[in-house]
């Protein structure tokens, strides 16, 4: 189960005659909690994100989804709001495809169906594990699971050591595991200075990770 939903399950060109190609720049809001559900987006590049949003203003981040995901279907079927808010966590483009088009195509194609519901169960897996995550670890378990996963997901081994192709940034990986950039920052010090991990460029080197 994993909270950074890199590898999507969706083909572009499909959607390309169903809807509208739009770009976002880093920290635009696609939509907001709550929100009339008019539309889904499918992820042609670049990451979005969901969290939550507190009447005080507090983020919960729930989980980051990339090139060939769809975000907003989670509801869908049931009701006509947003249940989380996505903001574009750098510049992505999409394609924005209207819910009642979206419903139809899903409806009216084979193996469609089965993907939607492949979608909407990673992502409530997710939740799942930021539940635990939320619950029961520390900051630090808390980063070390999610560069295990990344490790495990999007590594290349090279024997002795894994490197995590996808580049991050701190306020990204602060955001997944819902604590301040500086905290996270901290711990990946703490990590580089035990020979946990390096850094290369914008990617890490892990030498030796294990779940919490």
């Amino acid at each position: 189960m994993n909270l950074w939903l890199e590898k999507g399950i969706w083909d572009p060109a499909f959607f390309k005659d169903f809807g509208t190609s739009k770009s976002y720049s880093k920290g635009t809001c696609l939509f907001l909690q709550d929100q009339p559900l008019t539309d889904v987006y499918l992820i042609l590049s670049g990451r979005i994100r969901a969290y939550l949003l507190s009447p005080s203003g507090e983020e919960r981040h729930l989980f980051v989804v990339g090139s060939k995901s769809i975000i907003g279907e989670c509801n869908i079927w049931s009701m006509d709001s947003y249940v989380y808010c996505a903001a574009a966590s750098s510049d992505v483009e999409v394609i924005r495809i209207p819910k009642t088009m979206f419903q139809d195509i899903i409806r009216s194609t084979p193996g469609l169906f089965e993907l939607a519901l492949q979608s909407i169960s990673q992502k409530q897996n997710a939740l799942l594990v930021q539940t635990q995550l939320m619950s029961f670890s520390s900051i630090e378990e808390r980063v070390m699971f999610v560069l295990a996963q990344l490790a495990e997901t999007f590594g290349k081994d090279s024997g002795n050591h894994v490197l995590i192709t996808i580049p991050f940034t701190h306020q990204e990986l602060s955001q997944v595991v819902g604590a301040s950039r500086v905290s996270v920052s901290n711990v990946m010090m703490s990590l580089q200075e035990k020979g946990v991990l390096r850094k290369l460029n914008k990617q890490y080197i892990i030498h030796s990770i294990a779940l919490p």
